[in-house]
């Protein structure tokens, strides 16, 4: 499972042919001290990183943080010394035993920021061979000026983010530079060798942080260098490249011919859509043949034609392989901007054969028609399940003429206001639903039955079909009746979708447009919604950088993200065998229409997630009509493209000057209709690659088994168990999924038998158990009845494979067997972070019981597990579960010294658990509560602990739900407010408030007292009173009393800053009532109090009614209200409220007009009128008054603004 199976995913390519060491035991033994320290660079952090990559490698590190160890009594016992630190200066002693090791014939490794050490001595930095002098940042690759080196032969170079080292103080005496780095004009040394004495010296500038750290090109030059640096071979180091050698650009090609055009040009650097006007020369399209010569690859890869426009009627937009090996086209006139109605469009379903073996397809049957934008195409009993536009539906032939006669709708209400934001990428899963994207339209699915699902928008989904009850499918191979029963939206991704990929392990990839061409989904939606007061986020990619490399970048037209990917579509593991084992479920195909060409991701681990790197193009042209759209795994193993061959790519934003049609798309005469291409790239770098196809065989014989060319439409019981063991995902898919639909066939004890196997392939798979596993779920043996089948899935829980031991996991029954099962195995310990990941999500979905929540707690005090945010989530979700065991274990051992739970997710889970109004049970965990306050030795952990799960009662408890609390535990919470800092109370008699209790509501009043006498107490300092202020409202939070109260203690001479305070106290409340209030006390508050009261209005629903009630009546001025007050008013959450606040604000005047020109006409006839005093001084008298005095009129609290109007501006 290669994907899962090792801490570093990307591992040397064996392009130049040379193969890696099979064994670090085969491998010459080498000990090298590593000298840190405490700097910025984290060296201690750095070697665990480097430690166990070298490890497996047979050379040892051992780490020092300590100069002195720079001695012969210590050195002697190294073969070299390696230094990545910051340390300033070095001994005299110190110095002498470096040079004296180094000289004797040992070898000397610095690395990166070792170029700044030791500049107190000359001789040290002339041993480096240079000093470091300044850098800047950025990735980049260097340039390898010494391939013929020892050190450097089958060594490629790697790209990194890193440092960008200058040096000073060169020493090129006997010094080698072997690769160097751009800088500006010059070439900077960057790796380089020295030899000194009978020693030799390493030095890379590679290195600042774990970006480096962690790629595989910087493990294979450093054990190269460690390896030649301590007089090794370095040759048994194995060949490194991050990217292949690509093929030339063929010479034989004809020169593009040009026209005239308008053609839509989207400058970089600018707004989004903005456009510049001119004409530019359109290239007129060329024939496949033609267009051929325009493309490289890796070198070892051959493009062929398969078929092109000649035998369509439209543009290929969509494809799939049936069980036969078929393939299936969408083939669209209709897109972009002609949508149809039902049974009115112009496009249509093509079947492609191959008849005579030659990889060119030619037999062309159309198998439906009148369809409108089908964008995605599988398979289901003999038919097809299609999108049709806003409609998926199922076709199927019944009578043998190949064509569809028979058609029913499976789900409708699909969004399609934008066609390129429809529903993409039908694939069968492993775990047998169907995977799907959804773009960017706003979609409101209805089931077969009627049943409406939740609406959503871009990212995954999956759905379920079965059969319709009563049908019987049995009787006759044509009878179906297929019912989509459940639909499920995964997650949201951040932008317009249509890339989707599974690995062999059935984890979940997929790419959308505009900058996110790679995308991990780690853990579905149900699991957040399953916990009471959470969500889950969007998810915003993988990819390390959105950059694509375009072959020919003058021949790049895009709307934005200029560089890069912004149509991004598809994201097809590489799961088959035929190309290089370096692609094994492990690098994806992401095409880019705009940039004519195929990027191929290479995916690696990062704990429960996965980074991934766009390294090199699979396929790529110059030819500015090719725009590759679809790359697909293949019946052949090889990849097999969609090109839609069409001169213009954007969809929107409409340029000036053109008008948008109907499918949100910009018109234009230049959109082709009519061209097309689909290519396989197939690898024949191998001795024994062909891209023969095996010659067809009769009926009599069955269907042929060739992992290039099976035909599984005819198989029998042993053939689709035998096609479990095809090196392709795609035939094992197939074989699946009629094993499913084949009831008859009597397939289970096979494959238990087939899940008890041990062995791996060569990158740590064993695919066929993933598939014998899901196969026994999808067929019911896991249900309970069949005790063989459940006892070799639980043994698959400790099977070497940790792909297997994850689909082991999910396929589990949801019983407490199954809680057992995890326990016994040990896999939420599990060195793979992904089978830990899985544990909890299974553990998540269980029965609620004691030692599940155990297992739980435990799994949350490993920091590991914490630190990783997919990790964590898994936690939150599994905890949440089991919630009321789970808060209770965490009770019992709060004062664990070895335990640190992480409160915020502890406070997660009681708000869960509070919202689902636990009135019988929560009283005894209070009571637990309550006896671990009271412990003589109770540490601050319990303290802590109790005040997270408080604070989740106190936001989750719902109103109106009264707790069953008993004499005992309503002693209990007195005694929880007694022994709880002040900062709990609050929350805590909030939530016995809600819950109803009649004990600490009488205790509670005493309290709320007190901290009401401290607040009106003005001998106290501001602070102080503001303080009890808070607390007051903290513990009185649903009493609209304690409000009213401390609005009583604002008059016209309280200190602004104080009355402030006081008003952010009063907003904490949750009373209703207590809007109404603040409206009423507002005409007597002074100005620089009042914004703060209208602001708090604002902050509730309710109030915010309250403050529209004044406006209404009168009792607040609309001029009081600030711009964004009114701006947030009139666009509330609540449409009703929205509705009536601008309804009211326009009685007033309502928003001011974004045309600030307009606005200026507007008012400028105010400037033109005669002041009225008379009606000044009333003004005054109602709202400057209240603090100043103007010709001895009002209050004398702000300044006298008796002679204001000749004031000195």
């Amino acid at each position: 499972m290669r994907l899962l199976v090792s801490t570093v995913v990307i591992t040397a390519f064996l392009w130049c042919g040379i193969s890696p060491c099979s064994a670090a035991a085969e491998l010459p033994r080498l000990k090298v001290l590593y000298l840190g320290d405490s700097g910025h660079h984290q060296p201690a952090v750095r070697f665990k990183q480097l430690q166990p990559v070298l490890a497996k490698r047979n050379i040892e590190l051992v780490y020092t943080d300590v100069p002195d160890d720079l001695n012969p009594a210590t050195l002697k016992a190294y073969d070299g010394l390696a230094v990545y630190a910051n340390i300033d200066a070095i001994t005299d002693e110190q110095a002498k035993g470096l040079l004296d090791f180094v000289a004797s014939g040992k070898g000397f490794i610095p690395l990166h920021c070792a170029s700044y050490c030791f500049r107190n001595n000359d001789e040290i930095v002339g041993l480096i061979g240079g000093q470091f002098l300044k850098h800047g940042t950025g990735t980049f690759r260097t340039t390898i000026t010494q391939p013929d080196h020892p050190l450097m032969k089958g060594f490629r170079g790697f790209e990194s983010w890193d440092e960008t080292y200058v040096h000073t103080k060169h020493n090129e005496q006997n010094r080698t530079v072997l690769e160097t780095r751009t800088e500006g004009e010059t070439e900077e040394p960057w790796t380089w060798v020295r030899t000194h004495g009978k020693g030799r010296v390493f030095y890379t500038a590679w290195g600042h942080d774990a970006r480096t750290f962690a790629n595989p090109g910087f493990h294979n030059l450093v054990e190269r260098g460690i390896r030649w640096a301590c007089g090794q071979d370095p040759s048994v180091v194995r060949g490194f490249a991050d990217r292949p050698e690509m093929t030339k650009l063929r010479t034989d090609g004809k020169p593009f011919e040009y026209v005239e055009a308008e053609i839509p040009f989207y400058p970089p650097g600018k707004q989004w859509g903005t456009v510049e006007n001119g004409v530019r020369k359109m290239q007129l399209p060329v024939s496949p043949e033609e267009s051929m010569k325009h493309f490289v690859t890796p070198v070892g890869f051959e493009v062929k034609l398969f078929a092109s426009e000649k035998d369509f009627q439209g543009k290929p937009i969509s494809m799939n392989w049936d069980e036969r090996g078929r393939l299936w086209i969408c083939e669209t006139s209709d897109y972009p901007n002609e949508l149809q109605p039902r049974g009115q469009g112009r496009d249509r379903i093509r079947i492609l054969e191959d008849t005579d073996g030659d990889w060119v397809a030619d037999k062309f049957t159309v198998f439906a028609e009148k369809l409108s934008i089908p964008t995605a195409i599988t398979f289901y009993r003999g038919g097809a399940i299609i999108q049709d536009g806003q409609e998926t539906v199922y076709l199927k032939d019944t009578d043998g003429d190949g064509k569809a006669d028979f058609r029913k709708v499976l789900i409708t209400g699909w969004g399609m206001g934008d066609t390129h934001g429809e529903v993409s990428n039908f694939q069968y899963g492993l775990d047998n639903w169907y995977y799907a994207m959804q773009g960017y339209n706003d979609s409101s699915p209805v089931l077969t039955d009627g049943r409406k699902v939740t609406s959503f928008r871009q990212g995954f989904f999956r759905f379920k079909v079965t059969e319709a009850a009563g049908t019987d499918p049995k009787a006759n191979e044509n009878t179906v009746n297929p019912v989509v029963t459940e639909l499920e939206f995964l997650r949201s991704t951040n932008n317009n979708t249509w890339g989707l990929g599974l690995s062999e392990e059935g984890l979940v990839f997929g790419s959308t447009a505009n900058g996110n061409p790679s995308e991990f989904m780690p853990i579905p939606n149900r699991y957040y919604e399953a916990v009471r007061g959470w969500s889950s986020t969007v998810l915003g990619g993988i990819a390390d950088s959105n950059q694509f490399a375009p072959l020919d970048e003058s021949k790049v037209r895009q709307v934005d993200h200029h560089g890069g990917f912004t149509a991004a579509a598809g994201h097809a593991l590489y799961t088959a065998r035929n190309y290089p084992k370096e692609y094994w479920n492990r690098t994806a195909f992401v095409t880019e229409a705009t940039g004519h060409l195929i990027a191929t991701f290479v995916i690696r681990d990062e704990g429960a997630g996965f980074r991934s790197k766009n390294s090199w193009n699979l396929l790529a042209s110059n030819d500015e009509w090719s725009g590759p759209i679809m790359a697909e795994v293949g019946p052949d193993g090889n990849v097999w493209v969609i090109d839609w061959y069409n001169f213009i790519i954007q969809h929107n934003p409409t340029p000036v000057g053109f008008k948008t049609g109907k499918g949100n798309a910009y018109e234009s005469n230049l959109r082709d209709k009519k061209h097309g291409r689909i290519y396989r790239v197939v690898y024949t770098g191998a001795e024994n690659a062909s891209d023969a196809k095996p010659g067809a065989k009769s009926d009599d014989e069955g269907p042929a088994m060739n992992a290039q060319s099976l035909d599984l439409s005819r198989a029998n019981s042993e053939q689709l168990l035998a096609a479990l063991h095809s090196p392709n995902f795609f035939w094992r898919r197939h074989a699946q999924r009629l094993m499913l639909e084949n009831r008859q066939a009597d397939v289970v004890q096979a494959l238990i038998e087939m899940v008890k196997e041990q062995s791996l392939d060569e990158i740590g798979l064993a695919t066929d158990i993933n598939h014998a596993l899901w196969t026994l779920q999808g067929r019911g043996a896991l249900d309970g009845q069949n005790r063989d089948a459940l006892k070799v899935v639980t043994r698959a829980l400790n099977h070497p494979s940790a792909g297997v031991r994850r689909n082991a996991l999910l396929v589990l029954p949801k019983t407490e067997q199954t809680t057992g099962a995890i326990q016994q195995s040990g896999v939420l310990r599990d060195k793979n972070s992904h089978v830990r990941l899985a544990a909890l999500l299974t553990l998540a979905e269980l029965p609620p019981s004691a030692s599940a929540a155990e297992e739980i707690r435990i799994a949350m005090s490993v920091p590991e597990n914490l630190e990783d945010r997919w990790l964590r989530d898994a936690l939150i979700a599994a905890a949440a579960r089991h919630d009321f065991e789970f808060l209770s274990t965490v009770v019992k051992n709060g004062g664990a010294k070895h335990v640190n739970l992480p409160l915020d997710v502890v406070a997660i889970v009681a708000e869960h658990y509070s919202r689902g109004a636990p009135v019988d049970s929560i009283g005894s965990l209070l009571s637990l509560m309550s006896v671990a306050s009271k412990k003589p030795d109770a540490a601050p952990q319990i303290a802590q602990t109790n005040a997270a799960i408080i604070n989740g009662f106190s936001k989750g408890w719902p109103r109106g739900k009264l707790a069953t609390f008993d004499e005992a535990t309503e002693t209990a919470l007195v005694d929880l407010v007694k022994n709880s800092p002040p900062a709990t109370r609050g929350p805590l008699a909030t939530f016995a408030t809600r819950a109803g209790s009649k004990q600490l509501e009488q205790y509670g009043a005493e309290i709320a007292a007190s901290f009401l006498l401290v607040a009106k107490d003005d001998q106290q300092p501001d602070a102080t009173r503001r303080d009890a202020a808070l607390q007051l409202i903290n513990f009185r939070r649903l009493d609209p009393a304690a409000a009213k109260d401390l609005l009583q203690l604002i008059t016209p001479r309280t200190a602004p800053e104080f009355a402030n305070a006081l008003i952010e106290a009063i907003g904490t409340s949750e009373a209703p009532e207590v809007g109404t209030a603040l409206v009423e006390a507002l005409s007597a508050l002074t100005p620089s109090v009042r914004p703060s009261a209208l602001r708090v209005l604002l902050s509730r629903a309710d109030w915010s009614e309250a403050l529209l009630d004044g406006l209404e009546q009168g009792t607040i001025q609309f001029g009081e209200l600030f711009l964004d007050q009114k701006q947030r008013l009139s666009a509330h959450p609540s449409r009703k409220l929205a509705e009536r606040a601008r309804k009211i604000l326009s009685r007033g005047g309502g928003l001011p007009n974004p045309d600030r020109q307009k606005v200026i006409d507007e008012l400028m006839p105010l400037t033109e009128q005669v002041s009225d005093a008379v009606a000044g001084r009333e003004v005054f008298k109602k709202q400057c008054a209240k603090c100043h005095l103007h010709s001895g009129e009002g209050n004398k609290i702000g300044p006298d603004l008796t002679g204001m109007a000749v004031h000195p501006k």
